[in-house]
């Protein structure tokens, strides 16, 4: 009998996932707030549902599997809703993440509470809810402080702060993005930056995807965390990346963790992984649906529906078939209103060049990035070497012209 999988999320960092998905012969239904979300394109139903408020989208989750299909798993996709995930699975008997366990993901604070208490390595942290106390963590941080909200995502509310003049700025920046209105700071740990995507079977950890973060633009951004894309696989040392490899493992350790997914966002200091952050679903910026797949060969959106669905993961569907370099960019034009886009199709078109996405379109207004949110599309080229994935991202980039003018012109 042919399973029916609801999947949270149909946006367009979610198309490649679904179409991947729709391949498996599963019935898939999306999930979406937004009616014409491209990825209904390849469900075979749909709910219109906001993804993010369980208010909304786990009684419909609910009604559709009593009154229209019965569900046999859920999962989300390109949207930072595990919470919701769970509870919906809690509410149909499906397997899936305790709610307590998918809670911690959404919490910074209670996440990285049960990493200390689990003597999982952090960057120092504390809640806070006021300037004054903001000061005090920020004079024992001698490289700076990050200063974000609680309980958001996608690095939004997020500021590096390294002299006590932008200290109020950041709080409120942090704070306006808080759903709850909860502020906490880290302390900024100097080291290279690893983004993860692991698979837990029967407790193990199984890190398919790793990837170098680029954050050309930290100071041209500054005080916003403005990440640039990725290269994989990691041009760290094999220590360093079995450092992150086992930081994940005690990861899913410290949750209790069984099965399911793990992105991780890890720096290396010292020479030791550090886990800053992690969330228990499938990466966002399509990592999960081109990189990974680009890298290695071997998929996490397919296992991961597997595990929603009961089904079985083999070891062969773990392990990477072969190796090949991937590099993504951002692409973040001179703030203003956009006059023209051009070389779009002629950059598609260049040896090496894997995917490209322009979402910016001429009238639209760009502003100043504050994260990765704010750019304008996205280039990604793979090759046999790093120097020939490079060589095709810099061809790419100097072919496509997005050409503003200022705001006000």
């Amino acid at each position: 009998m042919t399973k029916t999988l609801l999947v949270l999320g149909a946006g367009v960092q979610a198309v490649e996932g679904l179409r991947q998905l729709a391949e498996q012969g599963w019935y898939i239904v999306g999930c979406d707030g937004d009616g014409e979300a491209p990825g209904f394109a390849h469900c075979d139903d749909q709910i219109i549902a906001s993804v993010y408020h369980a208010e909304e989208c786990v009684p419909a989750a609910v009604t559709y599997h009593e009154t229209q299909k019965s569900i046999d798993g859920v999962m989300c996709l390109a949207v930072d809703t595990p919470h919701i995930v769970a509870r919906i699975a809690e509410r149909l008997g499906l397997p899936g993440l305790p709610v307590e366990i998918a809670d911690l993901a959404v919490d910074k604070i209670a996440m990285k509470s049960r990493f200390t208490a689990h003597d999982v390595p952090t960057p120092r942290f504390e809640a806070i809810s006021s300037i004054t106390e903001l000061e005090a963590f920020a004079d024992g941080s001698p490289d700076g402080v990050v200063v974000k909200p609680v309980d958001s995502r996608g690095s939004k509310g997020v500021s590096w702060v390294r002299e006590h003049g932008g200290l109020a700025l950041a709080f409120d920046h942090a704070r306006a993005w808080s759903p709850s209105s909860r502020v906490m700071v880290e302390e900024f740990t100097n080291g290279p930056q690893l983004s993860t995507e692991s698979i837990i079977v029967d407790g193990v950890a199984h890190t398919i995807g790793i990837s170098d973060r680029n954050y050309e633009f930290l100071e041209t951004y500054a005080p916003h965390i403005v990440e640039n894309g990725g290269d994989l696989p990691s041009t760290l040392s094999d220590a360093e990346v079995d450092s992150a490899r086992n930081i994940i493992q005690a990861v899913a350790e410290a949750f209790g963790m069984l099965n399911g997914i793990i992105k991780g966002d890890i720096v290396i200091h010292d020479n030791r992984a550090q886990v800053i952050e992690v969330a228990l679903r499938l990466s966002g910026g399509y990592f999960c649906t081109y990189e990974i797949p680009l890298n290695t060969g071997a998929s996490t959106v397919i296992p991961t529906a597997k595990l929603a669905l009961g089904l079985p993961v083999t070891a062969t569907e773990l392990t990477p078939r072969f190796q090949r370099h991937v590099i993504q960019r951002y692409i973040f034009p001179i703030p203003g209103h956009v006059l023209s886009i051009s070389g779009v199709l002629e950059a598609a078109s260049l040896p090496g060049v894997a995917y490209s996405e322009i979402w910016a379109k001429p009238g639209d207004r760009i502003t100043r990035p504050e994260n990765a949110g704010g750019s304008a599309g996205v280039v990604m080229t793979c090759a046999d070497t790093r120097d020939e994935a490079l060589d095709a991202m810099r061809q790419a980039m100097e072919t496509i012209k997005v050409e503003t003018v200022p705001a006000d012109g």
